[in-house]
């Protein structure tokens, strides 16, 4: 399947049967593992509002990984071009025009670096991956940008994959010098903000959510595919209420995470990880030694809300099946939504970690005062700790 760019002016084949069935379930799926970190009523924005759209991703949305988990896709949809298609009026399209320019000039640029190192190893693959594109930053937000709007959203876009692994550095698992300015500099206009954030993990948040009063929303897009901009779209007006989850834990500091100092490039070997924690990763190590994070694995809010009560517990041959009653107890929204189970585990003999996790299931999409049965069966083995 050929690749072309949206924004190249170039003529846009008509897309197959197939392709408009696999474009709406890829929209479908993006909306769904879209994660709301923090809502003060912001969201759903009204149907008719003005948004001053800006950060690197607004135009340039990244769908996915680099290298061997990159796709060819015929097109990709930015948040740009969703919210536009949603029918929102943009205030800053100055501004989205001015980096689209500064976008294609970095990409010719990386381009011409990349075939030119090509000349040098026998493998072009490693010319490409010594050599990531780093997206641009966009020129300062001026007065007008903003002249118009409700509501603000800023698009924070990391690139990663094969060959770009993230790095503890401003631009990356921290915001730029840029970043920051913007952001305090649009917190002093006083608008709401909606912060995306459009990476496949997390960013250093605490100090700007501190600093920044006016962010009174966030939400992990993460990499959501070539339907990404209408999956967004699709959540920031209410036509999908949040349902996603965070599968890690996101720390209030890099220094919070157990063996920081040796993770990735920083152990100095970039040949091997040695897992010095044990069996205390992620949550396991949060939960067990009472380190507070900035949001907790299996997090995610909604537009509406869930009343979850244990109804049973039968011991099988081989495996524990809870039983939990899930009612969508808000009035405006349907939603959906996950229970987890987690096991208390005893606190002697070999370490064991607080609590761990032992099954989840998620509830078909509930109306107001709807409610639904699951059960989750908990197979005999994860009760059990291995001791090597």
């Amino acid at each position: 399947m050929a690749c072309i760019s949206v924004h190249s002016g170039t003529h846009q084949p008509t897309p197959s049967a197939r392709e408009r069935a696999h474009a709406a379930l890829a929209r479908r799926a993006a909306a769904s593992g879209i994660v709301l970190l923090k809502n003060t009523g912001v969201l759903p924005l009204e149907p008719a509002c003005s948004v001053a759209l800006f950060g690197t991703g607004a135009s340039r949305t990244v769908k996915g990984g680099i290298g061997s988990g990159d796709v060819n896709n015929r097109a990709n949809v930015s948040i740009f071009q969703g919210l536009q298609a949603a029918g929102l009026t943009i205030t800053s399209t100055s501004w989205i025009a001015d980096y689209e320019a500064r976008y294609k000039a970095a990409r010719a640029a990386w381009k011409a670096q990349v075939l030119e190192a090509a000349k040098q190893v026998e493998n072009p693959f490693d010319a490409y991956a010594s050599h990531p594109f780093v997206l641009p930053q966009g020129r300062p937000v001026l007065p007008q940008d903003v002249e118009g709007a409700s509501v603000v959203v800023y698009v924070l876009s990391r690139i990663s994959g094969e060959g770009k692994d993230r790095r503890l550095e401003k631009g990356d698992y921290y915001l730029s010098d840029q970043e920051w300015e913007e952001l305090r500099s649009l917190n002093s206009v006083g608008l709401p903000i909606v912060l995306l954030l459009n990476a496949g993990g997390p960013i250093e948040l605490a100090g700007l959510l501190d600093v920044a009063t006016h962010i009174e929303a966030v939400v992990q897009i993460s990499q959501p595919g070539q339907q990404g901009g209408e999956a967004v779209a699709d959540v920031l007006l209410g036509k999908v209420t949040p349902e996603g989850k965070l599968t890690a834990t996101w720390a209030r500091r890099y220094s919070d995470y157990p063996e920081a100092d040796h993770f990735g490039i920083l152990s100095g070997d970039l040949t091997k990880s040695v897992y010095r924690e044990g069996i205390y990763v992620g949550y396991r190590y949060f939960d067990s030694f009472g380190v507070k994070p900035l949001f907790p694995f299996g997090y995610g809010l909604s537009y509406t809300s869930f009343e979850i009560r244990m109804t049973g517990l039968q011991v099988q041959p081989g495996a524990v099946e809870v039983s939990a009653s899930v009612k969508n107890v808000g009035f405006c929204f349907s939603g959906r939504e996950v229970v987890q189970v987690y096991l208390s585990c005893p606190q002697k003999g070999d370490a064991r970690e607080l609590r761990r996790l032992a099954g989840f299931a998620k509830t078909l999409l509930l109306a107001p005062e709807q409610s639904q049965t699951l059960t989750i069966s908990i197979p005999q083995k994860v009760f059990a700790s291995f001791s090597e």
